[in-house]
């Protein structure tokens, strides 16, 4: 073997080792709640989105906790009328995602150290709606390298182009 491959060898095997560690997370479903259907998330998010959602007659949070690199992500969205803009709602309107707040909140020995806000689409049935299609949904995931939060919705199991946000987090 000739040096330039002993050297591209290493080199290969070095970015396969750290490639793992530093590879994004895989997408994850935010999770659906509302005062009515609390999730797991609720006691942990709600606290979070207290101001914002004060006075709304009708909220909906949804979120997921992301963890990589040691550290942990709480990720949510709010929906609340006034909060978010609103699609079209006459006669001849069809589906569309509401764009809402959004926060990932990083977090060390459970404390809120960083947050990072925005605004993303809001895609979840309410449980209870039989009418809806429920595959809808909202997704994240996170990329270390790029320390950055990845946003896609779905509806009617078909991707919503204008929904693919990202959120690059602060320090």
């Amino acid at each position: 073997m000739t040096l330039n491959c002993l050297v591209m060898s290493a080199a290969l095997a070095a970015c396969a080792t750290l490639s793992p560690a530093h590879a994004e997370t895989a997408w994850q479903k935010l999770t659906y709640s509302d005062p009515r259907h609390p999730s797991v998330f609720t006691p942990l998010v709600a606290p979070l989105w207290q101001r914002e959602l004060a006075g709304t007659p009708f909220h909906q949070i949804h979120a997921t906790r992301i963890e990589a690199d040691g550290a942990t992500y709480l990720v949510s969205v709010a929906f609340a009328g006034g909060l978010c803009e609103m699609g079209a709602n006459g006669r001849n309107a069809v589906a569309e995602p509401a764009i809402c707040p959004a926060r990932v909140d990083l977090l060390r020995d459970g404390k809120v150290v960083s947050t990072t806000r925005g605004r993303v689409c809001s895609v979840a049935p309410l449980p209870e709606d039989t009418t809806a299609n429920q595959s809808d949904k909202t997704e994240a995931r996170f990329d270390p390298a790029t320390q950055t939060i990845s946003f896609r919705s779905f509806m009617s199991s078909k991707p919503v182009r204008t929904c693919q946000r990202q959120m690059k987090l602060r320090p």
